[in-house]
């Protein structure tokens, strides 16, 4: 533990982040990851967790549990037969794909909390699914966890929500909006070290962490740089679909490809699969 002690990671915010007074350590409002993501995401590390457990858990939630069910019949598991019961889907998707359906939907659902977050919300929950489905493709292909990079996918983005709730309740507080102008330049500036604050406030692995607070900067990642490389390439290809945002052409040359040593030719398969994936991912998680 280091740093701030309400956010321990707080000393490795870089920058001026100093100038945005309703944006200081001690002001920070962090979003909450729901009770049930937690506990998912503590019982799916155990390697020796029970099919019985994890889905006892699952099943506490009926919309939850339905998205599961979704899911495991889906074109994404390519089922060879349907199936009606969490513990099938749960030998279906395997523990960690469990995870992160948990965890998304938890994730997304707070994010499209219109008071704090407008209209904001929903392209951020577009862009951040599309990223995470990116990012297991990117794994794939890279020799990194497939599962493990589709978490830091999803929450790559997730300082930019730190800069929206600081606004929001600063306005709440004081009667005093952030001008747009100011929360443009937290985002731009601070939303991935902010990322970081939040995840290690959540207790979520160093794994999760650095691929986070490094995305736009991976050669910078001190243990994890090849899965921050993944997170980079990852929002540099959901930023060349549109997934969430505006598209963009550009980027193939960029040299995290060759970091990766990623081909030419894998990206044009890319291009051809993950419109298709992302429609799958909006259908059944957001």
């Amino acid at each position: 533990m280091h740093g701030d002690a309400r956010f321990p990671a707080a000393a490795s915010v870089t920058g001026d982040l100093a100038r945005f007074e309703w944006l200081s350590v001690d002001r920070l409002s962090m979003p909450m990851l729901p009770t049930l993501a937690q506990q998912v995401i503590e019982v799916a590390a155990d390697p020796d967790v029970s099919v019985a457990r994890l889905s006892a858990i699952v099943s506490k939630d009926q919309v939850l549990a339905g998205r599961v069910l979704g899911l495991a019949n889906s074109a994404y598991s390519s089922p060879l037969q349907p199936i009606s019961t969490i513990p099938e889907a749960v030998v279906r998707l395997g523990t960690n794909a469990i995870r992160n359906v948990v965890v998304t939907v938890c994730y997304t659902s707070r994010m499209q909390d219109p008071a704090t977050y407008g209209a904001r919300g929903h392209v951020l929950v577009d862009h951040a699914i599309g990223t995470a489905y990116l990012a297991r493709l990117v794994a794939e292909r890279c020799h990194v966890s497939p599962e493990e990079a589709f978490l830091f996918g999803l929450l790559h983005d997730v300082g930019k929500l730190v800069v929206l709730k600081s606004a929001f309740d600063h306005r709440r507080k004081t009667g005093r909006a952030v001008p747009d102008e100011e929360i443009a330049a937290a985002i731009d500036g601070h939303h991935a070290d902010l990322g970081g604050v939040a995840l290690r406030q959540w207790r979520l692995p160093e794994t999760l962490e650095e691929p986070v607070r490094f995305h736009h900067r991976y050669l910078h990642a001190q243990t994890y740089p090849r899965e921050a490389a993944v997170a980079y390439c990852a929002n540099l290809l959901s930023h060349r679909y549109g997934f969430g945002c505006e598209a963009d052409a550009g980027g193939a040359d960029d040299t995290v490809f060759t970091f990766l040593e990623i081909e030419d030719s894998w990206i044009d398969e890319v291009d051809a699969r993950a419109p298709g994936l992302f429609d799958v991912a909006r259908r059944f998680l957001s």
